[in-house]
């Protein structure tokens, strides 16, 4: 989730393909140490978008596109704004890290120029204050705000009630990967959360393997929407060539009236559809690594009208050099508020272990308690309506919580020894 947009600043130098967002800072928290999760799906789904949306919107079949690749990226017409630099985008890292901004779009950026962006931002550090997305050109980055984290406080709930999932399975441990940035087939993503399968024998293809996570999670947090969420598990699924091998969603929606009142909760999953990959066949049409949505099997089409949210994506990506389809879709859905009775959401064996043991596969390795869920959203609920109360605060109230605390602090010290 965003911060709720009260401002577009592209005045001064920002040039024409760049967007300086200022926002209210109320939703807002440092960013927690080595954590560069993104979010640019976020932009695409504002109702005022800022540039093309990824909106499912397609034609009845793909079309492929045979482009060199000095077409991929077209460069700017000669009145046009230049290309932004590395060290011009690195600037702006600055600006959100500082919170003079909260949210910067680039349009246009080269591959080559996020490259560089990636390796200098790496080496000096400049990931942990912000965060990051790229794709189709496109970069964004970004304020985090509180109500992403809500899946480090589940996990660590469930560590400490013994439900969480098995740290070691037949030579295989798990480890939290956070919002640990994921180099997909094209651009990049940052989940909410992810959990790795490492193994320690060597190689390179189990260093690839160990590099991408098994399980990624993704919350839409007050107004993201099911469609944004949809787009991200299509992108996690299908761009990482099935290596992720499941995509847990989480959408709490509020009603439109009433300070953050809950409206549903929404957990759905996603998988790599087990009928793919599939070779592409010669009079296969289609465009390398671009998502096509399906809904009931169809592929949606249009741009008159609202669209259905897709229940599948599928694309085509290399393996080896080969074109293959691949495809993600919806596996399952569970509907947590209001309370529709489910005591509990399976993770498998297969979804968590990239080879578990045939016996295991369709087991469960760890189940999650929707009760430890909705405590969670709650809790974070809480806190957030004690953020929203700061800033509505008069200079009085301000004066009078001071003088409460430098009572509370007198009276502490009066009885520490000297």
């Amino acid at each position: 989730m965003y911060p709720t947009l009260t401002d577009i600043d592209t005045s001064g130098d920002a040039p024409s393909n760049v967007r300086l967002e200022e926002t209210s800072f109320r939703n807002n928290l440092p960013t927690p140490p080595n954590s560069t999760r993104t979010s640019l799906e976020q932009s695409q789904c504002q109702p005022t978008s800022l540039f093309h949306s990824e909106t499912p919107q397609v034609e009845e079949s793909p079309i492929k596109v045979n482009l060199p690749p000095s077409h991929l990226t077209p460069p700017p017409s000669p009145s046009g704004p230049a290309p932004a630099t590395c060290d011009s985008i690195l600037m702006y890292f600055s600006k959100v890290a500082d919170r003079e901004v909260t949210r910067v779009v680039v349009q246009d950026v080269l591959s080559s120029t996020y490259e560089a962006v990636v390796e200098k931002a790496t080496n000096n550090g400049d990931w942990q204050a912000v965060r990051v997305d790229y794709n189709e050109g496109v970069l964004v980055v970004h304020c985090p705000n509180l109500g992403h984290e809500i899946l480090l406080e589940l996990f660590d709930v469930m560590r400490y009630a013994g439900t969480s999932y098995p740290k070691t399975y037949h030579g295989s441990t798990i480890i939290q990967g956070g919002s640990t940035t994921i180099t997909l087939a094209a651009g990049s993503k940052s989940p909410d959360f992810s959990l790795y399968e490492v193994k320690d024998c060597g190689g390179q293809s189990q260093k690839r393997t160990n590099g991408l996570p098994t399980i990624a999670f993704e919350v839409g947090y007050y107004g993201e929407g099911e469609k944004k969420l949809a787009l991200d598990a299509g992108r996690l699924i299908c761009l990482s060539k099935g290596m992720i091998q499941l995509v847990a969603t989480i959408n709490v929606e509020k009603e439109n009236y009433g300070q953050r009142k809950l409206k549903s909760v929404i957990w759905t999953h996603w998988e790599m559809d087990p009928g793919y990959p599939r070779i592409v066949e010669k009079n296969d049409t289609y465009e390398l690594n671009k998502l096509v949505p399906e809904s009931d099997g169809k592929i949606i089409k249009g741009i008159e009208t609202v669209q259905p949210t897709p229940d599948a994506y599928r694309a085509v990506v290399n393996f080896a050099k080969i074109p293959h389809w691949v495809r993600a879709y919806k596996s399952n859905t569970y509907k947590l508020f209001p309370d529709q009775g489910i005591t509990s959401i399976p993770i498998l064996y297969c979804h968590l272990f990239r080879d578990p043991e045939e016996t295991d596969r369709k087991q469960p390795a760890f189940t999650i308690k929707p009760m430890d869920i909705m405590a969670t959203i709650h809790s974070h609920d809480d806190v957030q309506r004690e953020i929203d109360g700061k800033t509505k605060r008069t200079e009085e109230d301000v004066d009078l919580i001071d003088k409460e605390l430098l009572a509370r602090l007198k009276k502490r010290s009066a009885f520490m020894p000297v």
